[in-house]
């Protein structure tokens, strides 16, 4: 810390030179100048480090101990602004090639689609083709992208893929897919199995194309029950002859059928009477702080936020890596957006719409393609909290619950 001080007010070297340098280091401490850094030379000088500020005052003390001292090194903050100053045009330049690095460097020069396992399923091509709907691009700065909206908009639209991670480095941004498992040709007609239900359901209608069949119509049946069974058991059969019976073997197939049922499907939903709302208002300020070893040297722009309501996003940037005895340089922007509470008055029945509306949605989410919906209900839920609409939305349908599980 005390190195960082030092360098921000500005520090020189000094010899000092005469009978008296004891006086002249004594006369010194005696004033609460602080010199560091004595060194004794063979001609009976000394060299010294001082603080900048200290300058005048030393004179003082070298006129009162009789001696004399010069400077012969210059280092911090206050002799580069000073350098700068006298070269404006090569300052400017640093800053415009700074900026340019910083903006270049958070563009996007390359789009590649890795897998730990050879990809066999899915075109590369298109997970970039899908990936560039939501603007992940070649050419577009990464704070403009939103990796994890692309995360699961891919998913949605590959059924092939099981999983996906976004990340950038550097200017590359690397697409890392894993696909599902895919049987091979042939290996579904051969493994046996049966046919169970993936959700809990009233069975309404069951055919049997191969397997033995464990429910009715009419049965409630739960999650992992078997429906259609891949054991299929022998009926004893009577021979006419003396009394005689045989019976055959039990034997393994894979189950196969159409099991429909009744399922049913909950959604909740409210909505306030009056309903108070952030948005944003599109106005922003940035601020920038050049970072040195955690220590701020240099900031531009307001240090909190000027809005009575906003959002503040952050983002740091690495300018110059850190080593063993120099620290990194960073920069770190600050984004403010402003908010502003809106309120819309719904009303009663306005409302009430409103949470029906809600609920019939969460409620479809959950419905299968394949669902045909024979009814709904809606029910309103009563509590003791006034201002706010509550509803409660069941739909029935009448869909295949029938999944096939290898036995294993």
């Amino acid at each position: 810390m005390k190195k960082l001080l030092n360098f921000l007010l500005g520090y020189v070297t000094i010899i000092i030179k005469g009978d008296g340098v004891e006086r002249f280091i004594n006369f010194a401490i005696q004033r609460g100048i602080h010199i560091w850094d004595i060194q004794w030379k063979k001609d009976g000088s000394v060299q010294a480090q001082v603080q900048l500020s200290y300058i005048k005052p030393l004179r003082h003390v070298a006129r009162k101990s009789r001696c004399r001292f010069k400077i012969v090194g210059r280092v911090g903050l206050p002799f580069q602004i000073k350098f700068i100053k006298r070269r404006k045009m090569l300052a400017c330049g640093a800053l415009m090639f700074i900026a340019v690095m910083y903006f270049l460097s958070s563009l996007v020069f390359f789009i590649d689609v890795t897998s730990q396992e050879p990809i066999k399923y899915i075109n590369p091509q298109m997970v970039k083709r899908l990936a560039a709907e939501k603007g992940v691009v070649i050419g577009r700065p990464k704070w403009l992208m939103n990796f994890n909206e692309t995360e699961k908009y891919l998913l949605n639209n590959i059924p092939q893929l099981t999983w996906v991670a976004i990340t950038a480095k550097g200017t590359k941004v690397e697409i890392e897919i894993v696909e599902k498992v895919m049987p091979e040709p042939g290996e579904k007609d051969k493994s046996p199995g049966n046919v169970i239900a993936y959700k809990d359901g009233v069975i309404t209608e069951i055919l049997v194309m191969k397997g033995q069949p464990r429910v009715s119509p009419g049965d409630t049946v739960s999650k992992g029950e078997v429906l259609i069974s891949g054991l299929v058991l022998p009926q004893n059969e009577v021979a006419g002859n003396e009394g005689d019976s045989f019976s055959e073997q039990p034997e393994l197939v894979r189950a196969d059928g159409i099991v429909r049922a009744k399922v049913w499907y909950k959604g909740y939903g409210e909505c306030p009477i009056v309903e108070k709302e952030k948005k944003l208002t599109g106005k922003s300020t940035r601020s920038f702080s050049l970072l040195w070893g955690g220590e701020e040297l240099i900031n531009l722009g307001p240090e909190k936020t000027p809005y009575a309501l906003s959002i503040e996003e952050t983002q740091t940037k690495i300018i110059i890596p850190g080593r063993s005895k120099f620290p990194p340089v960073e920069i770190v922007i600050k984004n403010y957006r402003e908010q502003k509470i809106y309120q819309k008055k719904w009303g009663e029945e306005g409302a009430w719409k409103q949470a029906v509306q809600n609920a019939l949605m969460i409620a479809k989410r959950q419905l299968p393609s394949q669902a045909k919906i024979i009814k709904q209900d809606i029910k309103s839920i009563e509590e003791n909290l006034t201002g706010i609409k509550r509803a409660l939305v069941i739909i029935e349908t009448e869909e295949d619950i029938g999944k096939f599980l290898p036995i294993e």
